[in-house]
């Protein structure tokens, strides 16, 4: 067993300790719970109203915590799918118009816009003209 990096023998029974001997490890014994204040803990436990209002806390910290993250994380990644939309970048414009869509249309999503009208009907006339530039075959090639 180690104790700060010091090696510690394996103590003999305790009852084949002197006096001093098992004073000293009591000492060293006492020196280590301070240390690890096992005192505070164990008060805790007689006061049981504060570890119910010290959990309540915690856990409301926790639930806002995870609720500010959560919307900043959504928030960044909607940014990120309207500025891919934004490039036009031909097949993926469509797929992300169709996932901004999807959201758009959940129930209880309503309120969730990432990009505005005028921006999707910009979006949507980009992507319109993507789509018929792909679809006019070039000239002087044959299609088989």
């Amino acid at each position: 067993m180690r104790l700060k990096g010091k090696k510690m023998l394996s103590p003999k029974p305790f009852s084949e300790m002197t006096e001093e001997e098992r004073y000293s490890q009591l000492e060293k014994l006492a020196n280590v719970l301070e240390r690890m204040r096992i005192g505070d803990y164990l008060s805790n436990f007689n006061r049981p109203m504060r570890i119910i209002w010290l959990n309540l806390l915690g856990g409301i910290a926790k639930g806002v915590g995870l609720t500010i993250g959560a919307t900043l994380v959504i928030a960044i990644i909607f940014k990120l799918l309207s500025a891919l939309i934004a490039m036009n970048i031909p097949y993926l414009t469509d797929v992300l118009q169709d996932v901004v869509q999807i959201v758009k249309t959940t129930p209880g999503l309503e309120k969730v816009q990432s990009l505005s009208d005028s921006e999707l009907q910009e979006i949507n006339q980009l992507s319109d003209g993507v789509d018929s530039n792909l679809k006019e075959e070039p000239s002087g090639t044959k299609s088989n």
